[in-house]
């Protein structure tokens, strides 16, 4: 199933600026058990394009998933570190 299958339980979750960036989404969000599709991945597959607006990824994910998806791809950023701070 697509989301184009069923486009009402679906629901765009973020678009990522290149196909780099959306398989490191996809790749945590499936390790957390939510299912992910890409849509208009295509071009830049095909196309070999990394940047700008033709290689902008889709990640739709089902609707009753979208709130905990959001907050993992959320707890997954991290913030750089103060360069003053030990570590």
């Amino acid at each position: 199933m697509s989301p184009s299958d069923k486009s009402d339980t679906f629901v765009r979750l973020v678009t990522a600026t290149s196909l780099v960036e959306a398989d490191l989404w996809k790749a945590v969000l499936e390790a957390s058990g939510i299912q992910v599709y890409y849509r208009q991945e295509g071009f830049a597959a095909v196309s070999g394009i990394m940047v700008g607006e033709l290689a902008a990824v889709d990640l739709w994910v089902p609707r009753e998933q979208a709130a905990e998806a959001l907050r993992i791809l959320q707890d997954e950023r991290v913030e750089p570190a103060d360069e003053d701070e030990p570590v």
